[in-house]
């Protein structure tokens, strides 16, 4: 007979050869271990140079700087003193280099333990800038898929995007609504406006401010040659799909996918039928906007299109004019196959529940578009009192930034307003990283926290831009850091960058054909772990680098948008 203590010791071996057994071993031991954690992309010359000793037993230890290709010695670095991470637990010493600037690939070194190598350049962001961007074209839907670069491939796929799921105020059920094209999001096959606008309105503006630093023949895509630079080229694959999921009265359809979750397969095997679910207000005003800044931005280049834009931009306005209030025709049974991206279980944000934020984008945009009065007005009524993070839960920031930036938009009060409003935010988040052992801006881990990373960055680096205070660049850098191999697990967040990336993405299509799609950056720790795979409400440590961790593991078309914006914004 087993007695109480038997049985308790058994519960614990149990459960002690679950965790052994299962893939989370290997990334338990290497979380708690001693390492050297550095951004492994690596450090532009006259930038902060940070590096952490995570977990060591020796008091008194110096750090070899090492260059990779002579194995000489640079400098040697006394570490600062031992401080415990709350949100990880971890022992933590401070490694400065900063003054170092001279270029070439190195290493960092004390006793038997090695960091990963990284380099010193300053060009260090091109490539996993480059890797990002040319992930678009590597989820393209509706056409053949031939990569040169990285040698994926697949047939054309979902050729029959979509038909009306119901009967609305316009169209009947099972009307066919040729919405081909546009990017698979996610680790599926969904194609969600939300998703794809702040997509969209993010690498427009960035382009925006910054043309040169996105050529043509960049991104080695099919349209390279074409006398477009090839991030106009590859963001018309999602401008232009909108376009599809546009209704005649001007509203907008939410997303198109199918009634079930893909099965492991490749696009072009997902052959079940795909249907376009309900109009929204919300996703009317982010198209709104989106299609307002294309319109500008294609003017120079491709005045056609340009004009087809602004012409959807004022369709989806008008048709905003005819609803005063928030509309989502919605129905239990629209998200059997595809994620919701409203108001949810998960996502509780209050911004969910109103659709002002979305209009104010919206009249952001058209107003530095083409200048129009009234669209000016309704910014003005319904700017908020707090600059927040951009995403598809609430846009505001991006109208924000751009009517601030905007040379012609004419109330000089209201753009120190802004401003003023922004540099509260960052202020709050320099504090925030001088309380993180990692450094992070961004301590609320939730779903897509690595993006929200990300986006604070991006407020940060705009701080900078403004006052030219360096605490706000550093802070900047310090969250791509964290992105880039700074963190608990020693392991980049981008699929194929850095010595030890992210390697098992929850991606249907990587897990069917077994590849490694690279430029991918995944959601990061979520106390939620709502998959059940990822350890629960740890907090930092509420991720795990596994392909059934969608909660935590699976990649998505606007957290990639954040990332390349805050590096080349760093960089530029």
């Amino acid at each position: 007979m087993i007695n109480r203590s038997n049985q308790l010791l058994l519960i614990l071996i149990s459960a002690f050869l679950l965790i052994i057994t299962s893939g989370n071993w290997t990334q338990l031991q290497a979380a708690t271990s001693a390492k050297i954690v550095v951004n492994q992309v690596g450090y532009l010359p006259n930038s902060p140079k940070v590096a952490l000793l995570v977990n060591s037993d020796t008091a008194q230890q110096k750090i070899e700087l090492v260059n990779s290709t002579t194995k000489q010695t640079l400098q040697v670095i006394t570490p600062s003193r031992s401080v415990r991470d709350r949100d990880s637990n971890d022992r933590l010493q401070t490694i400065d280099f900063s003054q170092i600037q001279q270029t070439g690939k190195y290493f960092l070194r004390t006793g038997s333990i090695e960091s990963y190598p990284f380099s010193i350049a300053s060009n260090v962001y091109q490539e996993p800038i480059i890797k990002l961007l040319r992930s678009y074209y590597l989820q393209r839907c509706g056409i053949a898929i031939d990569d040169p670069v990285t040698g994926i491939r697949h047939a054309p796929c979902h050729l029959r995007d979509g038909a009306i799921d119901r009967k609305d105020a316009i169209n009947q059920s099972g009307k066919a609504i040729p919405s081909t094209g546009g990017w698979h999001d996610a680790g599926d096959y969904g194609k969600y406006v939300s998703t794809t606008a702040v997509t969209v309105g993010r690498l427009l503006s960035l382009y925006e401010n910054n043309p040169k630093a996105f050529p043509d023949r960049q991104l080695t895509i099919p349209e390279s040659g074409n006398g477009i630079p090839d991030l106009l080229d590859e963001m018309r694959v999602g401008l232009d799909w909108m376009l599809s999921m546009q209704r005649s009265d001007g509203a907008i359809y939410r997303k198109l996918s199918g009634k079930k979750w893909p099965s492991i397969v490749a696009p072009d095997e997902d052959t079940q039928p795909r249907f376009l679910y309900g109009i929204s207000t919300p996703e009317t005003a982010k198209f709104a906007a989106t299609m307002a800044i294309a319109a500008r931005v294609y003017a120079p280049l491709q005045p056609q299109q340009s004009n087809l834009y602004l012409k959807a931009a004022r369709r989806a306005w008008d048709y905003l004019q005819t609803q005063p209030t928030m509309k989502v025709d919605w129905v239990d049974g629209d998200d059997s196959g595809s994620g919701k991206y409203l108001a949810s279980e998960i996502d509780t944000e209050p911004s969910l529940k109103i659709d002002t934020d979305d209009r104010l984008w919206a009249a952001a945009e058209l107003f530095i578009t083409n200048k129009e009065s009234k669209f000016d007005r309704y910014f003005l009524q319904h700017l908020p009192n707090d600059y927040t993070l951009f995403e598809w839960k609430d846009p505001s920031a991006l109208g924000m930034v751009n009517y601030m930036s905007d040379a012609t938009s004419p109330a000089s009060e209201i753009k120190l307003k802004i401003a003023q409003q922004i540099l509260n935010r960052a202020d709050a988040l320099v504090k925030k990283v001088s309380t993180s052992g990692y450094h992070l801006a961004n301590q609320r881990f939730i779903w897509g926290s690595n993006k929200m990373t990300a986006t604070d960055g991006l407020t940060l680096i705009l701080a900078y831009r403004m006052t030219d205070g360096t605490a706000y660049r550093q802070a900047a850098i310090d969250q791509i850091d964290y992105l880039l191999g700074r963190n608990p697990f020693n392991q980049t967040f981008v699929t194929g960058i850095g010595t030890h990336p992210v390697r098992h993405l929850h991606h249907i299509f990587a897990r069917a054909r077994k590849i490694s799609i690279p430029g991918l950056l995944v959601g990061g720790a979520n106390n939620g772990a709502q998959d059940g795979i990822a350890p629960k409400n740890r907090g930092l440590l509420s991720y795990v680098d596994d392909e059934k961790s969608y909660a935590t593991n699976e990649y998505a078309i606007d957290y990639n948008a954040e990332l390349i914006a805050l590096m080349s914004m760093v960089d530029g």
